[in-house]
């Protein structure tokens, strides 16, 4: 760590021109990155990049002059977008581009302003790849402490909220990756670690339920408040539906005030109506709270002639009254 720490001190130092930026016109600009020598000269520095000479690479840039320079740069991280390969040399070398001042500058003229902004553009570039670089990284450090179970939740999740943007999709891309025992020490986690009840979202927890169908998981997330994770979760359970697990998660889902309706709605599509989902149906329509609601899908869902055989057979008042109230609103 220490060594390429170094390495990066040193590529700054090294590519750092103190001169103050140089005002230039667009079309010196692309003069410089498409003029032949221009192009020769980076084509010949691409293989010092390829093999990670850097010291050689920034030896023969410091030759040159400014402006050529600053061209031969843009096209040198065009090509490591290009190549998309990293190591740490060489995501090093591109984080030192990335740091790099503005050389040179130009103003933009617009109805009534001047916009001074930089001449060239390879520092963003460089930037989003080294991002990606740290990304994979940390990728393969996940994947390696989860199958180590060595991977705790609470704490590989924590800090700002972009860290914890960052670690969560990186997590939702490698989780289909691990093995069946690590997926289960994880889930395991959500029942002996409190901390894990503070997550932000519901993303985690959507997809670890997801891969390991584990029931206490779902309960657990059914639970929780409703965002686009579970959502999407539950989305994702009524196209699987009609099959058991699906079934019994979308019945649990009705727990869920906010998700009730959908859940209700995705059952009852069903077709034909699953043995589970019928008996549970005719459960609810007996309920006070959402007997009502059950009734009236029930009903939009060309379920009517049913409904009135359970209202007329059945001994529940609120059933047969949640009957009458949707039979009323019928046209």
């Amino acid at each position: 760590m220490r060594q390429g720490w170094c390495m990066l001190t040193l590529l700054l130092a090294m590519a750092w021109n103190p001169a103050s930026a140089a005002e230039v016109t667009e079309q010196q600009v692309a003069q410089a990155v498409s003029s032949p020598q221009v192009r020769l000269r980076a084509s010949a520095l691409q293989t010092l990049y390829d093999k990670s000479d850097f010291r050689a690479l920034e030896f023969n840039l410091s030759q040159l002059p400014r402006l050529e320079q600053e061209a031969i740069r843009t096209l040198l991280v065009d090509h490591a977008v290009q190549s998309s390969e990293l190591n740490q040399a060489k995501a090093d070398w591109l984080q030192a581009q990335a740091e790099r001042k503005p050389e040179f500058t130009v103003i933009e003229q617009g109805d009534g302003y001047l916009v001074t902004k930089s001449a060239f553009y390879y520092g963003a570039k460089a930037r989003g790849m080294v991002s990606k670089w740290q990304q994979h990284l940390l990728a393969g450090e996940m994947l390696v402490l989860a199958e180590g179970d060595q991977l705790k939740l609470s704490s590989w999740l924590a800090g700002d909220l972009q860290t914890q943007t960052t670690r969560r999709d990186i997590f939702i891309s490698q989780l289909p990756k691990l093995s069946d025992a690590a997926v289960e020490n994880l889930v395991v986690q959500f029942v002996s670690d409190p901390k894990l009840m503070w997550l932000p979202d519901n993303a985690v927890i959507a997809h670890l339920a997801a891969v390991s169908g584990d029931e206490e998981l779902y309960r657990l997330l059914w639970r929780r408040r409703t965002d686009a994770f579970s959502l999407a979760e539950l989305n994702r359970l009524a196209a699987l539906a009609p099959a058991p697990e699906a079934v019994a998660q979308l019945m649990a889902a009705t727990q869920n005030p906010s998700l009730k309706s959908r859940a209700y709605k995705a059952l009852i599509n069903l077709k034909p109506l699953p043995v589970t989902a019928r008996e549970f149906l005719i459960q609810k329509l007996g309920e006070v709270d959402d007997g009502q609601m059950v009734a009236l899908e029930l009903a939009q869902q060309g379920h009517l002639d049913w409904l009135e055989q359970l209202a007329s057979a059945s001994h529940s008042k609120v059933l047969q009254n949640n009957f009458r109230a949707v039979q009323a609103l019928a046209p």
